[in-house]
């Protein structure tokens, strides 16, 4: 049986500028744009700043409103970006099974690892410790034998919290939350169950997975499984990941094809910039569109040469939304890239973009994504 730990560090932006500037500590912090700020959303915020209802994505205007007494700043991704390497190398002394899968958290595979630890509990322990010794930040655990119920365990300990969830234990802890605590079901599945009387998971487990299949097909199926805490979804570590992307999900949907451009922008220069730090290459570019009424497509397009450059990724991108019948507003865009080979295979002659993507790359590692952007990235 696999053992995975799930760490998530605490509102960590907020946290980094509380560590930063001790007047900040024990105060409403809003991290993501002045006051005034007119399109800014909430990147992250304190705890204290979350008691008066403010949340990651809500627009500044409106937690300005919520918390008027606030304290509201831009962000230093420069700054976030330095302590979460040294985070993710705090976690790669534990196992070098880590899979980050945001700026903040990260998936371990510790299995095997059981006999350094008097128990699970006491791994978690050592996990957060090292985390709060290198960096002066607190971090919450979930442990479980998948990625599922790990991620489930830390979400539930927080803030600064360690949660084990045993096999025998699932079923118990599964049972009476809401169907939305389990992977897939949003405000549209959600829905979806109610009209059947199904509103918590051990609601869920009274259905059968044929009717389940029936009615709402491989989702059904999938659903079934997480209600009983079976997730067989691996570990993943960049040099195994078979694909790289990015994705939003707006505040408010949108229509207007021009700003749907420019967040594919910068989602191509996210993936294209992950591409390069990998030192690998793609042959396809995928295309991710949810619509207001939460119905999801998606578009591929595959080059003969393999590519590593924001313009090719950011082209192909653009040319598959322009082929999209938008017949409605969009929730969500994604860009992502897969078919990875090694940059090693490329010629060792270098295209003059490749070389400004790598120079846009070195200003963003040292100054931050307010160092420089390009022209089409600006709504």
């Amino acid at each position: 049986m696999r053992t995975i730990a799930h760490i998530d560090m605490d509102c960590f932006f907020a946290a980094v500028e509380a560590l930063d500037h001790p007047e900040y500590r024990g105060k409403p912090l809003i991290v993501g744009g002045r006051r005034d700020t007119p399109r800014a959303v909430v990147s992250t915020c304190s705890y204290e700043a979350r008691k008066y209802g403010v949340r990651s994505a809500m627009p500044i205007s409106q937690a300005a409103r919520l918390c008027p007494q606030a304290l509201f700043v831009t962000g230093n991704m420069r700054r976030y970006t330095e302590m979460s390497q040294r985070i993710m190398e705090c976690l790669a002394e534990f196992t070098p099974r880590v899979q980050p899968i945001s700026i903040d958290e990260a998936f371990l595979d510790m299995t095997g690892c059981g006999h350094f630890y008097e128990s699970a509990r006491a791994m978690g322990t050592s996990i957060k410790q090292r985390i709060r010794e290198r960096t002066g930040l607190t971090a919450s655990c979930g442990i479980a034998p998948n990625k599922f119920l790990a991620k489930l365990a830390s979400s539930k300990s927080k803030p600064d919290g360690l949660l084990v969830i045993t096999a025998d234990g699932a079923g118990d802890f599964l049972a009476p939350l809401p169907v939305r605590e389990l992977w897939g079901v949003g405000e549209k599945g959600e829905q979806a169950l109610a009209r059947y009387g199904i509103t918590t998971v051990s609601d869920l487990r009274a259905w059968p997975v044929e009717w389940l299949a029936e009615r709402f097909g491989k989702w059904g199926m999938l659903i079934y499984d997480l209600a009983r805490g079976i997730d067989d979804d691996p570990v993943v570590t960049d040099e195994e990941c078979k694909s790289y992307g990015s994705e939003s999900t707006f505040d408010s949907d949108v229509d207007d094809i021009d700003s749907l451009c420019s967040c594919v922008a910068r989602h191509s220069q996210r993936v294209g910039k992950r591409l390069r730090a990998g030192r690998k290459l793609a042959r396809t570019v995928t295309l991710k569109v949810k619509f207001a009424d939460f119905d999801q497509i998606t578009r591929s397009k595959s080059l003969s040469q393999p590519f590593d450059d924001d313009d090719t990724i950011y082209s192909i991108a653009c040319e598959l939304l322009r082929e999209i019948d938008m017949r409605m507003a969009v929730r969500l865009i994604g860009v992502s890239v897969s078919g990875l080979t090694d940059c090693r295979q490329l010629s060792l002659f270098e295209s003059p973009r490749g070389k400004l993507d790598h120079v846009l790359d070195s200003i963003v590692d040292r100054f931050g994504r307010k160092g420089v952007s390009r022209g089409r990235e600006l709504e």
